[in-house]
């Protein structure tokens, strides 16, 4: 019997056992009573309409998209599609989508030829940076581009323009994972992988309700839960989820006491001898400073706070202490919450000091909440500087100047970048006088929205939105730039264990709409954007050039590109980063055997580890 895949969005299920391959399961959906002979061809992709990034192939008969099926070949989803997957891509063929450029006059919003949207873009941004410089000019940008064009953007915003201004929607949830997984090991990048599910005998999952927001990963999990030697699950989420109901030990803390919950925990783990001496003595810092800060937050103290059994408590530490194969995942109901990055951190700390990484069944996944959000962090899109190189440290900016071929003085590192809600403040005080959004609506999804929205509606705030949907934001714009959506265009993107795929281009866009990575293109050469030898600053004029120029930019930095291209992404599995000649097939897991990316002349941030101004609280990586 066919099964329900919105009644019953994880499918059958198909058990295995701790240290064996989750079996294959194809998952499929066509349209109107198709069967696969009516197709006219298959297109390799991946979803990107969720953070899982679940191998696919689309159907496509008579140059329209007719459905999908599972990649049974890919590392991540064996197969299986989540409910987005199967049904999501009809929102492609939506009478409501953009398909011709629209800018503002006298006061309404009409139709225009590309060659007028973009010099009005592109002339008011020249204007600007003659009269104000590069400080009047902000980008904010999303989670659900590709790779091809974040590196894109990253390159004009920060080698081109020289604006500091640059950050996405990505602040709302993974600002908080990148920062954790910085003060933590002093580089962004996920140390685990989803194939840690396979055999890990204890699953933490923080503040994440994977049943609903990946689906596919928590299929992996209800295998493993129907098989043989199933894992333990401890479960943080004050709701009675889906997950909290399968889990050994389900906490239902009150809202933003999670910092409390985590010292009780490691008050009771450390407490009881359940560490790791040796692993700690090697390869961390401030252990000693962590032990002492937990030691006041008894089982008792976080009872009191949390409103969760103080017996609980007690037996959520011996599992985790006891574990031999620990995998921790976290999401926004701690991303989102009081004290963010002091919980998400705190998550690390129990893997560290039980020295669980870097092994199979062994590690962290601090999770995105959108499917390329991984890329904007790498490609230097949420205004941190490409490949993690660490804005504090001349060399890196030196070696960034020497990829793009500009002067090192015109890459702007004299502060932090300039946060999402700063940006928006400066733009109300009038310093910002452009703003381009991409692929997101800042007017219904940002806090303060009355204030947001009258900020957008400034008169003297040039405003450029690029979407695939007249959005609130858009409605607000000077001009409104249509796009392609993700099967209507060609690029990579990574999840979050750090899974590279190809999304090859399955139809032509609606009308006029262009790809991402065009548009940018164009406004690069219409702006003049050039490199010190008088080049043209973007040197690529498709997916596959920028692609190829971001490997050159990621050589010998932590996410290592150098090994990959199109076609060996091609026919079959996504891979993961770093990939290079020392790691030709890709790298399952980080930090095996206490190796860290975390010396000073290497690492992205001097964070907790190196910071000369303070000391650390909270244990960290020292090599």
């Amino acid at each position: 019997m066919k099964v329900d895949r919105i009644a019953e969005p994880w499918g059958s299920r198909t058990p295995y056992g701790p240290g064996e391959s989750w079996p294959t399961r194809v998952d499929s959906y066509l349209a109107d009573g198709l069967t696969e002979a009516d197709v006219d061809r298959w297109v390799q992709s991946a979803t990107i309409l969720h953070s899982n990034g679940d191998g696919l192939d689309i159907a496509v008969k008579n140059d329209r998209i007719v459905g999908v099926r599972g990649r049974a070949v890919d590392r991540v989803n064996h197969g299986r599609l989540g409910p987005k997957d199967l049904f999501g891509w009809q929102a492609n063929n939506s009478p409501d989508r953009l398909t011709r450029p629209l800018i503002r006059r006298n006061g309404e919003l009409v139709e225009t030829d590309w060659d007028t949207a973009m010099d009005a873009v592109a002339g008011r941004c020249k204007e600007l940076l003659e009269e104000q410089g590069p400080s009047a000019i902000s980008f904010y940008t999303t989670g659900q581009l590709f790779l091809e064009e974040y590196y894109t953007l990253g390159l004009i915003a920060h080698g081109g323009i020289g604006t500091n201004h640059v950050d996405g929607n990505t602040r709302l949830c993974t600002a908080t994972a990148a920062a954790a997984l910085k003060e933590t090991f002093a580089c962004d990048g996920q140390p685990g992988s989803y194939t840690d599910i396979d055999s890990a005998d204890v699953i933490a999952v923080y503040g994440h309700n994977m049943a609903e927001t990946q689906t596919v990963l928590w299929t992996r999990i209800l295998d493993r839960l129907a098989g043989p030697n199933p894992p333990q699950v401890i479960c943080v989420d004050p709701r009675l989820t889906p997950v909290a109901k399968a889990a050994t030990v389900h906490f239902a803390p009150r809202p933003g006491t999670n910092v409390m919950l985590m010292n009780a925990l490691l008050h009771e783990i450390i407490g009881n001898g359940w560490i790791d001496r040796e692993y700690i003595d090697a390869h961390t810092v401030g252990f000693d400073e962590l032990e002492k800060q937990v030691k006041a937050y008894t089982p008792e103290l976080a009872a009191e706070v949390c409103d969760v059994p103080a017996q609980q408590i007690r037996e959520a530490a011996r599992i985790l202490g006891s574990a031999q194969r620990l995998l921790s995942t976290v999401l926004q109901g701690f991303y989102q919450s009081h004290q963010a990055t002091a919980a998400a951190v705190q998550v690390n700390n129990i893997n560290l000091i039980r020295g669980l990484l870097g092994k199979p069944g062994c590690g962290i996944l601090q999770m995105n909440g959108q499917p390329t959000a991984e890329n904007t962090r790498e490609c230097g899109a949420d205004g941190d500087l490409p490949a993690f190189r660490n804005w504090s440290n001349d060399s890196h900016i030196q070696d960034l100047a020497r990829v793009w071929n500009v002067d090192p003085m015109e890459i702007p590192h004299y502060s932090p970048p300039t946060h999402a809600m700063q940006m928006f403040r400066y733009a109300e005080e009038g310093s910002i006088r452009f703003m381009y959004v991409t692929a997101t609506n800042p007017a219904v999804s940002l806090p303060e929205l009355e204030r947001i929205r009258a900020i957008l509606a400034q008169e003297r705030l040039f405003l450029v939105v690029q979407d695939i949907f007249l959005s609130e934001t858009a409605q607000l714009a000077d001009v409104v730039l249509p796009a392609a959506t993700w099967e209507e265009k060609t690029g990579t993107f990574t999840n979050v264990d750090r899974t590279v795929h190809l999304s090859e281009k399955a139809v032509e866009p609606p009308g006029d709409a262009r790809s991402d990575l065009d548009i940018l293109i164009d406004f690069a050469h219409r702006l003049g954007l050039k490199d010190k030898d008088g080049a043209p600053l973007v040197k690529w004029s498709d997916a596959e050039g920028a692609f190829e120029g971001w490997k050159e930019c990621s050589r010998g930095r932590p996410c290592d590109y150098t090994g990959l291209s199109y076609d060996k992404l091609r026919g079959g599995s996504g891979i993961q980063w770093p990939c290079n000649d020392e790691h030709p097939d890709g790298t399952e897991r980080i930090y095996a055997d206490g190796q860290f990316w975390a010396q000073p002349e290497y690492c992205e941030s001097y964070a907790a580890t190196w910071s000369p101004a303070r000391r650390s609280r909270r244990p960290s990586t020292r090599r």
